[in-house]
């Protein structure tokens, strides 16, 4: 890692200095406990706690200067006051690395639903081009070269900037960055200039961390605030949350829509689809053309159309994007289609939202005249409100099974208490308190050609349980319960471990 001492006058601009007229370090810090002598502590306000009330720690242990948003009077070390500490640490992490993204051409996709499916078919896109892509997201970091498991959607500023670094001593030319909510509200991204943003769409999600949907919103719409002058922010014009954002949107920001409907300004067409896939029809800005993806359902047309209009504002021609989405045959935990040979779908999907639920259901209709048959939970620790909104969307299914999902410290019971609270009826509704019994459940009910979907955790490896971590994949337990009803004629066996005990 080529660490090199930076300037914070220069680095960050308009900010104040107090005993000193700058600060001149490498070694920059924003947790007092980690401080070695000689490092700089970076005070953060958080939700739970405040850096600022630990600066004295941060002194005891060396440290030489300080970040703050405010001054204060009863240390005796440099201090550099900011506006937003978050902001400038960020900043400084990428600064101290040598700017890396400068180096490549970087583009951020958020949204509460669509995110990773579109980074994943615009990375495709853009290796189709002959372009060494790095990724970022849900799914896995990616610097070119090899991937690792994510452990967040959006790393911390620290994380982004050193794989940022990695990317650009890789010679990665395009960076695709998801980046979430949280990422946007806490200023990880706050040192990184994007050549084009995207907003999927906003519908209920995180409550329990913004509180409302119009902050939720207005983290949403700062995607904006990170890009280039004169460089695009790509807006689904089918969702009503993206479109009461325009107003928030400064008058300079340059507004491309996307979306079905037809007065969008890059649309899709759908031709045809079936459960093997789609045709769609692009109407990008240079040119319209077909394209065949195994990729099934509504929500995945737009994220077709999302990555296609992207890539083609970074350059790619009709056949790279043509190429590149067309070899992607599945997404990790996106609408994945589980097959062992059973006379009716089946299909894993990470959706754990109101409105991603709805999509799954809606899909999942359209590939039968049969019944569709949902299962799904709710996170614990997370967003409650929308835990009815849920049951609500579920409500479209033919049979319902409500189950576990990551409980993590609230009662099992209690979250699906909280979630059959939303439905009109119980008469189509069943509840499983273990996860493996309700995917069992089922798989159990379906018939030859019904549709079962099994919502929530989608590529998720591990169920987290309190402090536990327990290995539960939902495509690997599907997979094996439906050899299992294949092979035994009195049902599905024991053979699994119980994730949560009933």
């Amino acid at each position: 890692m080529d660490v090199r001492p930076i300037s914070l006058r220069e680095s960050l601009g308009a900010v104040s200095f107090v005993s000193t007229g700058d600060i001149i370090a490498s070694r920059f810090c924003s947790d007092s406990r980690r401080i070695q002598p000689g490092d700089v502590f970076v005070a953060l306000r958080g939700s739970h706690c405040d850096g600022h009330l630990h600066l004295d720690a941060a002194i005891a242990r060396g440290a030489v200067g300080v970040v703050v948003e405010r001054a204060s009077s009863r240390i005796n070390v440099p201090q550099c006051v900011v506006a937003d500490s978050r902001a400038a640490f960020a900043k400084i992490c990428v600064d101290r690395l040598g700017t890396p993204q400068r180096l490549m051409n970087v583009v951020g996709v958020t949204g509460t639903n669509g995110k990773t499916t579109t980074t994943w078919l615009l990375r495709s896109i853009l290796e189709s081009a002959g372009r060494m892509t790095g990724l970022l997201g849900t799914l896995e970091y990616f610097d070119g070269r090899t991937a690792q498991p994510a452990s967040l959607t959006t790393p911390d500023c620290e994380q982004l900037a050193l794989l940022l670094s990695q990317m650009a001593r890789n010679h990665v030319s395009d960076c695709v960055l998801e980046i979430s909510s949280h990422a946007l509200d806490q200023r990880r991204c706050a040192g990184v200039t994007l050549n084009a943003a995207a907003i999927t769409n906003i519908t209920q999600d995180h409550f329990d961390y913004h509180g409302d949907i119009d902050r939720y919103r207005a983290a949403k719409s700062r995607v904006a605030s990170l890009l280039r002058p004169g460089c695009p922010l790509f807006l689904g014009l089918d969702d009503a949350g993206c479109r009461s954002i325009l107003d928030r949107l400064k008058e300079n920001c340059h507004v491309v829509t996307f979306g079905l409907d037809p007065a969008a300004d890059a649309r899709v067409i759908i031709l045809n689809a079936s459960s093997r896939g789609q045709t769609l029809q692009l109407c990008l800005k240079n040119s319209t053309f077909e394209i065949q993806t195994p990729l099934i359902g509504r929500h995945n047309a737009l994220n077709a159309l999302l990555a296609a209009i992207m890539a083609e504002q970074a350059g790619a021609k009709e056949n790279e994007i043509r190429d590149g989405l067309e070899r992607v045959l599945s997404v990790p935990g996106r609408m994945e289609r589980i097959d062992v040979g059973q006379p009716f779908l089946v299909f894993v999907d990470y959706a754990h939202t109101p409105d991603g639920i709805a999509n799954c259901v809606a899909t999942a209709r359209t590939l039968t005249s049969g019944r569709v048959i949902l299962a799904f939970g709710a996170g614990g620790d997370r967003d409650r409100g929308k835990r009815p909104l849920m049951a609500q969307a579920a409500g479209a299914a033919d049979a319902v099974i409500v189950t576990s999902d990551n409980v993590r410290s609230e009662s099992p019971r209690q979250i699906i208490a909280d979630i059959v609270a939303g439905f009109d009826s119980m008469e189509r509704i069943q509840t499983r308190v273990d996860r493996q019994q309700g995917i069992r459940e089922a798989l159990r009910l379906a018939k030859p050609g019904d549709v079962v979907v099994i919502a929530g955790r989608g590529h998720e490896a591990n169920q987290q349980v309190g402090e536990r971590k327990i290995s539960f994949d939902d495509r690997r337990v599907t997979r094996r319960l439906l050899l299992e009803l294949q092979t035994q004629t009195d049902g599905l066996s024991e053979a699994l471990p119980s994730s949560i005990p009933a």
